[in-house]
C-alpha cells in the first residue's frame, strides 16, 4: 500500500517547458512508488496560466479539485470546476487554461505502460 499526503509531495515548476505558463505537478503516484500501473499527477494552474495545446497517443482522466478553468479538447473551449472529470481520448488535442483569479487544480491519471514520466 501507498499512502501520501499531498502537502508532502515535492511540486515541479513546469513553466519552462514550450507553451507552459504558470503550471506546477506533483506526481502523488508514479514509477517511484514500484509496479504500478497508473500515474496519478495533481495540477495546479495559477491564474494567468496554461498547460500546453498538446495531443499524445495516451488517454488520460482528470478530476477537477479546486477553481475553474478551461478546458480546450479539438478546438472547442468548456469551463470546468470542481467535481467535474473529463476523459481526453488518445490523440485528442486538448489544454488546461486558467483565466480566472484563483488556482486551478485537478487530478489526472494516465497509463505507466503507455508514456512512463519524464
Amino acid at each position: 500500500m501507498i499512502i501520501k499526503k499531498n502537502s508532502d509531495v515535492k511540486k515541479v515548476d513546469l513553466s519552462g517547458q514550450e507553451g507552459v505558463k504558470k503550471t506546477y505537478k506533483k506526481v502523488l503516484v508514479g514509477p517511484e512508488d514500484g509496479d504500478v500501473n497508473f500515474i496519478m499527477r495533481y495540477f495546479i494552474v495559477e491564474p494567468g496560466g496554461n498547460t500546453p495545446l498538446h495531443k499524445h497517443n495516451w488517454e488520460h482522466e482528470n478530476y477537477f479539485i479546486k477553481g475553474r478553468g478551461i478546458m480546450v479538447s479539438d478546438g472547442d473551449e468548456h469551463e470546468i470546476g470542481p467535481e467535474m472529470s473529463a476523459y481526453v481520448k488518445a490523440n485528442e488535442t486538448h489544454q488546461f487554461k486558467n483565466p480566472y483569479d484563483e488556482n486551478f487544480e485537478f487530478l489526472c491519471l494516465i497509463p505507466i505502460n503507455k508514456q512512463g514520466e519524464k
